[in-house]
């Protein structure tokens, strides 16, 4: 149910006001409470009890009234409101309070300046092994240098490699050599682990991943699809799926794939679905589908796709201001990027640009829409790296990350900073 907003009262009660309704009582008794004259110590202690102007004479911050408040702590970002909670006890209450939570992350969500967002990098180096790391989302359009930061989570080694599955409310999942999954907030650096699947993978079998959100239900779920090979050759792949459920802290078995077997991409989280794009089950049929699964009902349906132009080659998803995209490449020509303005609605698909070919190696492979400037610019991720795309100038350029941070790139996530925690339920009630 989605939550009404909060009177002045309630915001006081949530900051705690420090004005409170006292008992009535008669003029006379009023009378002789001003006639009668204070002790010496009486006034020293309504002195020290009386509040302390600043040198400029402005009052303490008790003195605003509390929704104003509420509406400044909620422009600041999570490391500041970490830190003021210190401030008080009502503040710190207020921080945690799940309405406050809630507010914070939509105006996150909706920032057209990008402060509050950041792209997650997990990088590989033949001298320091692969780690996840993080950089400002703004810095990429607006720097010629980017900073990165590392992020540390438990059970991490430069040894290993860890795939990111994807991220949701500021909440990264995160899979360890395909048998250990974690949910994290980096930003607030709290993570829980994932029970134990207690299901052995056949041989010849690979994993394709999702996280998204299910808010009719205010539920986390990660979803695992397991896709082996048929028995006969012929007959392609099929597939086991399995969803986590945040709420009861397990695994269950699910409908599988209807419609064929997902690429190795995890799904994109849009509306409270997951989507993949599908290669029929037939081995000789390399047909393409986009297969959508409803995290609330736990139920598969195909999405239509928009109409291509002749020559459409390979179609990669991806997610822009909260919209399904498809990118589709036409070989060394072009790709086009289509974005479904409205979930489900055929008649919402629109192409957003059309990107022309570059020379640059590996340009051609698995080109993902990250992101979109307020001005136009478009944020790719290919193989080795990203790009940006301007196409009022038709202009391309690579965003430039320190020598030593990294050879290359593996995968690039986009996700908001905020106070959703992965150890608490009914955060979004």
């Amino acid at each position: 149910m989605e939550n009404q907003e909060p009177t002045p009262t309630q915001l006081n009660q949530r900051l705690g006001s420090p004005s409170q309704e006292l008992p009535s009582t008669s003029s006379n008794e009023q009378t002789q409470k001003r006639n009668r004259p204070e002790s010496p110590q009486r006034k020293s202690d309504d002195s020290a009890q009386s509040p302390k102007r600043s040198r400029n004479g402005s009052l303490p911050p008790q003195s605003f009234p509390q929704e104003i408040i509420f509406e400044i702590l909620l422009n600041f970002p999570v490391q500041s409101l970490l830190r003021f909670r210190c401030v008080s006890k009502p503040w710190k209450s207020l921080i945690a309070d799940n309405f406050f939570i809630k507010k914070h992350l939509k105006r996150a969500q909706n920032d057209p300046e990008f402060s509050k967002k950041r792209v997650l990098i997990n990088t590989s180096s033949l001298q320091t092994g692969s780690s996840i790391k993080s950089c400002s989302l703004k810095s990429i359009f607006e720097d010629p240098n980017v900073n990165t930061t590392e992020i540390e989570y438990p059970s991490k080694k430069a040894s290993r490699y860890d795939w990111i599955v994807g991220s949701c409310n500021g909440l990264i999942c995160i899979a360890i050599r395909e048998d250990t999954v974690l949910l994290l907030n980096p930003t607030l650096r709290v993570s829980k682990r994932l029970p134990d699947l207690g299901f052995k993978k056949r041989r010849g079998c690979y994993t394709v991943y999702g996280f998204g959100f299910d808010a009719s239900g205010d539920d986390y779920k990660v979803v695992r699809v397991f896709c082996y090979q048929s028995k006969g050759f012929e007959d392609g792949y099929e597939s086991i799926v399995r969803v986590y459920s945040m709420r009861t802290n397990c695994w269950r078995r699910i409908q599988d794939f209807p419609f064929g077997v997902p690429f190795s991409e995890a799904g994109k989280h849009v509306d409270g679905t997951l989507n993949w794009a599908v290669l029929s089950r037939q081995y000789r049929d390399c047909s393409c589908t986009i297969v959508s699964l409803d995290l609330a009902q736990e139920t598969n349906k195909e999405v239509t796709q928009p109409c291509y132009g002749n020559g459409a080659g390979e179609r990669i998803l991806g997610v822009l201001d909260g919209c399904l995209c498809v990118l589709c490449s036409y070989g060394r020509l072009y790709a086009e990027v289509w974005v479904m303005k409205e979930y489900g609605k055929r008649e919402s698909w629109t192409k957003l640009v059309t990107i022309p070919y570059t020379p640059i190696p590996w340009y051609e492979m698995f080109l993902t829409p990250l992101s979109v400037s307020k001005s136009g610019e478009i944020l790719l991720r290919f193989e080795v790296n990203m790009l940006l795309y301007n196409p009022e100038k038709n202009m391309f350029r690579i965003p430039m990350f320190p020598y030593d941070a990294f050879s290359y790139i593996d995968q690039q996530e986009v996700y908001e900073e905020s106070l959703v925690s992965p150890t608490v339920v009914n955060q979004h009630r």
